[in-house]
């Protein structure tokens, strides 16, 4: 199944991370996640330190999320990779 591995090194401010909300954008646009699905991948690595691996319709999917994920002008650093399992 295709996915996106996904790690965020966010900004905390107490319980909100700053500079996600375009990353949760591009998830649920690019890999058609709901709003809730794409906040709790990205609640998980940002406040978690987790790795996330996130299901993707397509191999294509993943590689214009991860694109879409570079283009981001955001000050958090997000790693993310375009897989097929």
């Amino acid at each position: 199944m295709p996915s996106v591995t996904l790690s965020i090194q966010a900004d905390l401010c107490g319980p909100v991370s700053v500079g996600t909300l375009g990353v949760i954008r591009v998830l649920e646009r690019e890999l058609g996640l709901s709003l809730g699905d794409a906040l709790s991948f990205v609640n998980r690595t940002a406040f978690d330190a987790e790795t996330v691996r996130v299901p993707a319709p397509s191999l294509a999917a993943a590689r214009a999320c991860v694109a879409a994920l570079a283009a981001l002008r955001t000050g958090a650093r997000v790693r993310a990779i375009a897989e097929e399992s």
